[in-house]
């Protein structure tokens, strides 16, 4: 009977080692017809905002970020090889409808983007989604030591497959030019933490950048190709970031550290100001989905490094490509498999 019972729990500790093994972003997803009745549906994009960051630990990270990237010097305690202690969003949807939220899966990504091309234009924010992916999908590159404001960087992913670009635009002044060069199947845009006020904002949103979007999807429409625009809203950063050691739970509590936490950089008006832009997305003619970083990445004010209470630290902060990925899945299939 001892025997027995020992043999039992050897088979249990492998079992548990074997999950823990898994890769941090898995390979389950299949693309699969929108018939199969016996699998989950997606959750919807507009269900994935409200939720919770649950515990999630691993044998190792990710990835290591490299010179040149913001976070190069990693999230605290980060180190290469060892134990992996992380927190994962977990939409509300996924209990409350029983749908399902896919984290990052390189497999199924290069499905979807097999021969096509996805830009990531705006600020630095953004180069840190674009950074992530290529860290994600394998193909990581240093940078120079010297990095110009504006730069654009192109990465050759999915074993040549597919293409991505990412562009430092604070204000997107260059899509046009991103668009005729590059013409990407997906575009993902955000204007970025550089505050201009409420007139100049929409009024470059509807006059500059609405037409160059309404010319590039009708281009589309001509050649039959399914392009995809997606817009990020914009995340403020978190007053006296280094005293947060774990996420937040309520929006609004955090929404009222922002309003009260005397920035000089207006992150209280953000919020005001992505209601702006989405009306203004709504009363035109342009077809988008809205990547609600908002209400997610608000309650990370403990993702930050030092005294930079903006950007947030790789490998740690992958929200933006787990997002972009589940998007990508609702867009091209309604179905995946949970195995």
């Amino acid at each position: 009977m001892i025997l027995r019972l020992f043999a039992m729990a050897l088979i249990a500790i492998n079992l548990i080692s074997l999950k823990d093994e898994r890769m941090y972003f898995s390979d389950d997803v299949q693309l699969l017809p929108q018939h199969a009745n016996q699998l989950k549906q997606l959750c919807p994009i507009g269900e994935i905002k409200k939720g919770r960051w649950i515990n999630a630990t691993y044998n190792a990270p990710p990835y290591t970020p490299m010179r040149g990237e913001v976070q190069q010097k990693t999230c605290r305690d980060f180190k290469a090889g060892k134990i992996f202690h992380t927190y994962e969003w977990e939409p509300d949807a996924v209990h409350s409808k029983g749908c399902v939220f896919k984290i990052f899966n390189k497999t199924s990504y290069c499905e979807i983007m097999k021969n096509k091309t996805v830009a990531i234009v705006g600020d630095s924010v953004s180069m840190d989604h674009y950074l992530s992916l290529t860290h994600l999908l394998g193909v990581p590159r240093a940078l120079p030591r010297a990095i110009p404001k504006d730069r654009l960087i192109t990465s050759s992913v999915c074993s040549n497959t597919s293409t991505l670009v990412g562009k430092r635009d604070f204000y997107l002044n260059s899509v046009n030019d991103i668009v005729r060069e590059y013409s990407p199947d997906v575009l993902v845009l955000n204007r970025g933490a550089h505050y201009v006020d409420d007139g100049t904002l929409l009024s470059h949103m509807k006059q500059t950048l609405f037409p160059q979007l309404m010319d590039w999807q009708k281009s589309c429409r001509l050649k039959s190709r399914d392009c995809y625009l997606v817009w990020r809203t914009t995340v403020p950063g978190h007053p006296n970031c280094a005293q947060f050691t774990k996420p937040a739970t309520s929006v609004e509590t955090m929404e009222k550290i922002v309003r009260t936490g005397g920035n000089g950089y207006h992150w209280e008006k953000f919020s005001v100001q992505n209601e702006l832009v989405l009306k203004a997305f709504k009363l035109s003619s342009i077809t988008y989905e809205v990547m609600d970083a908002y209400h997610t990445n608000i309650l990370r004010p403990d993702l930050h490094i030092g005294n930079d209470c903006l950007h947030t630290c790789l490998p740690n902060d992958n929200t933006y490509a787990s997002f972009f990925h589940h998007m990508l899945l609702n867009h091209y299939s309604t179905t995946v498999n949970i195995k």
